[in-house]
């Protein structure tokens, strides 16, 4: 049996890792579909149902956390494109999920306190500042850090 040399093992690394993503991405696809099909049934239901507001509600809900996917999905994909991981993309999603968050609260017409919304607002502002740095301080795209 012929041994392996040094070179042969991160080529056949590189290899598999290929493979992985590339299942990774139709399964992500396959995810992204099944939430589609998941929110157009919501319609279905919103057209049929008697209660128009509480089925409303539940369609904006449905909707707000496909977007939240969507962005989460596309930092995926963005970190199998650069090897890398972006702290800017992975900011991204968290800082639409409370987004969402806010706006599924606010339109449930929950009780919100001062507490929750400075809690909210103070959350927004460190994760928009740490997004911001990160893109000010971003590493060159040609140079990787180890």
């Amino acid at each position: 049996m012929k041994r392996l040399n040094r070179v042969s093992i991160p080529v056949i690394f590189d290899n598999v890792l290929n493979y992985i993503i590339n299942i990774l991405i139709i399964y992500i696809i396959i995810i992204l579909v099944l939430s589609l099909g998941k929110t157009l049934y919501t319609l279905k239901i919103l057209l049929d149902g008697e209660q128009i507001g509480l089925n409303l509600s539940h369609a904006i809900t449905d909707i707000l956390s496909f977007l939240v996917m969507i962005e989460l999905f596309r930092s995926f994909i963005e970190y199998f494109k650069a090897k890398r991981i972006r702290l800017h993309s992975m900011i991204d999603p968290a800082i639409i999920f409370i987004l969402r968050e806010l706006i599924v609260q606010l339109y449930t017409h929950a009780e919100l306190t001062n507490r929750t919304l400075v809690g909210f607002g103070a959350l927004l502002l460190c994760l928009g500042v740490v997004r911001s740095l990160a893109l000010l301080f971003s590493p060159e795209d040609g140079i990787r850090t180890q």
